[in-house]
């Protein structure tokens, strides 16, 4: 996990985010529990690039044409997509909300968790289901990645939990295909 001195601290993060003008203080005091979950949970995973990120982050709400997912984070944008006819069948949104969170959590210039090149982009949505789960859970019947998130569950045990947390939090691919090979998975 991103480990160090953790110099940005949920305060920090609160002021940025109430000096981002893209989005309402509904949506801002969201996104703030929802950081205060995470933090809760992962206190030493650092918090600088959501701290940077939320600062001018946008929401967008959209139609399936847009976007066909029920959300997706555009790292080149800085935006969450929302597409609205998904959002009328009764998505758990703050599992939504989290999930897009994760996704602004572990990105870096080009990707996000491990998901370099697309390489593992099944993986990195299954893993970043279950932490959206595990952090706030799912009141919907409806599932975004169940699927993967099974596969991620049963290469976690795998490769071990400690491992593709760290991975996915530090952007380390490479960690990830190590316990694949210590695993005697060719990858």
């Amino acid at each position: 996990m991103v480990i160090g001195d953790n110099m940005v601290t949920v305060d920090d993060v609160k002021n940025s985010l109430n000096e981002n003008k893209n989005i309402t203080k509904e949506i801002k005091a969201n996104i703030f529990e929802l950081v205060l979950v995470f933090n809760n949970k992962y206190p030493n995973v650092s918090l600088d690039r959501l701290n940077e990120k939320l600062k001018t982050i946008k929401i967008i709400k959209g139609s399936k044409f847009v976007n066909p997912r029920i959300s997706e984070y555009n790292m080149r944008e800085n935006a969450i997509y929302f597409n609205i006819s998904e959002i009328e069948k009764g998505y758990d949104m703050k599992h939504i909300l989290m999930f897009e969170l994760l996704n602004v959590i572990t990105c870096c210039d080009k990707y996000t968790g491990f998901n370099i090149e697309n390489r593992f982009r099944a993986l990195n949505a299954g893993y970043t289901e279950i932490i959206a789960n595990y952090l706030v859970g799912n009141s919907s019947e409806l599932l975004v990645y169940p699927e993967q998130a099974v596969e991620a569950n049963l290469i976690s045990i795998l490769i071990g939990e400690e491992n593709i947390s760290r991975a996915y939090f530090n952007n380390d691919v490479n960690s990830l295909i190590n316990g694949f090979m210590k695993a005697g998975v060719q990858v």
